[in-house]
């Protein structure tokens, strides 16, 4: 006995309830999915806030840099490719979950002020190509 180290046999860990018995209120639980058309429903749903704010973002900003509605087209078609590649690396090698990564309104603030602060601005077209 005296070189066993040990102390007897490791004491068993309780077990978690299940938590659909901890809250009984809960239809599902995080592991477990919706069934197919509340799936559906919840999909199209988290697709039109993400399409509102990847249009919304483009159509506040563009405009107020000078840019047309060819220039706020290309915005909105190169966000909606990020969010694609950015969803698509999400639920290849992120967390796995399929969550539409879009736009921010976290730069908006930022983005609005540096183009009324006019220090960047000139009168010449951007577009326009002078020869």
């Amino acid at each position: 006995m005296a070189g066993e180290g040990g102390g007897g046999a490791k004491a068993e860990e309780p077990q978690a309830h299940p938590p659909k018995d901890q809250l009984p209120n809960v239809s599902y639980c995080i592991t477990s999915p919706p069934p197919w058309p509340e799936a559906i429903l919840l999909g199209f749903q988290h697709f039109i806030v993400m399409l509102g704010t990847i249009v919304i973002i483009p159509t506040a900003l563009v405009p107020q840099m000078g840019g047309r509605n060819e220039e706020k087209a290309k915005v909105i078609s190169t966000l909606l490719f990020v969010a694609g590649i950015n969803t698509l690396q999400q639920t290849l090698f992120g967390t796995r979950l399929p969550a539409v990564i879009g736009a921010s309104y976290t730069f908006v603030p930022t983005t609005i002020s540096i183009i009324l602060a006019g220090r960047y601005s000139d009168d010449s077209d951007p577009v326009e190509v002078k020869i």
